[in-house]
C-alpha cells in the first residue's frame, strides 16, 4: 500500500532549479533509497518533506490524503520526522532532556516520568539508550540512536535519513541496518537518502534516482547492477576498477632541516618559542 507520494514536486532558489516536477511513491513499510551525486536535490526533496522548505508546486500524499507541510511542528504532527546528517542534539543536556525538549511547554516537567517514558520507547524499539546519559558523552553512533528515538517519541510513521552513514564506522553502520530494518518490519516508512551504492544495495527494497534536479528512475534493488545504478546517477559509464601504475620512488625535491617557528610575545616584546624540528 502507497504510504507516501509526492506529485510535481518543484523547488526553485532564484533561476537554479532544485527539484523538478518530482514524482515519487513510497510503500509502508518499505525501506526507499534516494540515490544522487552531491547537488542532485536529494536533501532539498527531503526539506520539503519534513516541513523545513515549501514546495513552489506540487502535491504532497499521506496515506492518499492531500497536506501541507508547512514548518517541521506540522510535518512531525502528521507522522514525518528527520534525521539529519549533522546531528540536531544539545550536548550538555541528557538523552530524556533531548528528546522531550520542545514537546512540553509547561512550568511542571515530571522529569522522572520522562525518563520513565523515555526509557519504555527505547525498549519498545530496541535502542538500547540510556535516557539519563549526557549526550555530550555518547559515541557518534549512540548519538545517532538518540536523533531516532527522539522522532519516534514524537509519533513518526515516516522517518527520513539523511547520509546517515557518513560519521559511522563499518560495526555502527550494520547497528544502524538492524535498527532500520526492525523499524520497518514494525510498519514504519523510512527513507535513505545516500549515494554509497553497496550499503542502499544491501538494505533498501527500490531506489529513486536522481540527476540534476531529476527523476531518472525508480527501480527495485534486486533487479538492477552496481555499474547500471552508477550509470544512472551519473550518467555515463563509471569504472569501478580503476587500474593504476605503481608508484616511483624518486629523490627529494624539497629538504627542509632544523626549522624553528617562533611568535613575538605581546607583553615583552621577545620571541616565544613554539617548536622546532628536524626534516629531511
Amino acid at each position: 500500500m502507497v504510504y507516501l507520494r509526492l506529485e510535481g514536486i518543484t523547488k526553485r532558489f532564484g533561476e537554479f532549479v532544485a527539484n523538478d516536477r518530482i514524482d515519487l511513491e513510497v510503500d509502508a513499510g518499505e525501506i526507499h533509497a534516494i540515490l544522487g551525486e552531491n547537488g542532485a536535490g536529494k536533501t532539498t526533496l527531503m526539506n520539503i518533506l519534513s516541513g523545513l522548505y515549501q514546495p513552489d508546486a506540487g502535491q504532497i500524499y499521506l496515506q492518499g490524503k492531500p497536506v501541507r507541510l508547512t514548518s517541521t511542528g506540522v510535518a512531525i504532527h502528521h507522522g514525518i520526522g528527520m534525521i539529519h546528517q549533522h546531528f540536531m542534539l544539545v550536548p550538555q543536556l541528557s538523552v530524556t532532556e533531548n528528546i522531550v525538549l520542545g514537546t512540553d511547554f509547561g512550568l511542571n516537567l515530571n522529569l522522572r516520568q520522562k525518563i520513565a517514558h523515555v526509557a519504555a520507547t527505547s525498549q519498545n524499539y530496541n535502542l538500547q539508550v540510556d535516557p539519563t546519559a549526557i549526550v555530550g558523552n555518547l559515541p557518534v553512533g549512540m548519538q545517532q540512536r538518540v536523533e531516532i528515538l527522539k522522532v519516534l517519541y514524537r509519533g513518526a510513521k515516516v522517518l527520513i535519513l539523511d547520509e546517515p552513514t557518513a560519521v559511522l564506522t563499518p560495526i555502527e553502520v550494520e547497528s544502524l541496518f538492524v535498527i532500520l530494518r526492525q523499524l520497518a518490519i514494525a510498519g514504519h516508512t523510512i527513507l535513505f537518502i545516500s549515494h554509497k551504492l553497496d550499503e542502499l544495495l544491501n538494505l533498501c527494497q527500490r531506489v529513486t534516482v536522481l540527476r540534476r534536479g531529476k527523476v531518472v528512475d525508480t527501480l527495485t534493488t534486486q533487479s538492477i547492477s552496481k555499474p547500471a545504478l552508477a550509470k544512472l546517477m551519473v550518467g555515463r559509464e563509471v569504472l569501478f576498477d580503476l587500474q593504476k601504475p605503481p608508484a616511483e620512488v624518486r629523490s627529494p625535491v624539497l629538504q627542509v632541516r632544523g626549522f624553528a617557528c617562533a611568535r613575538r610575545s605581546p607583553v615583552d616584546g621577545g620571541s616565544r618559542h613554539f617548536f622546532s624540528s628536524a626534516i629531511g
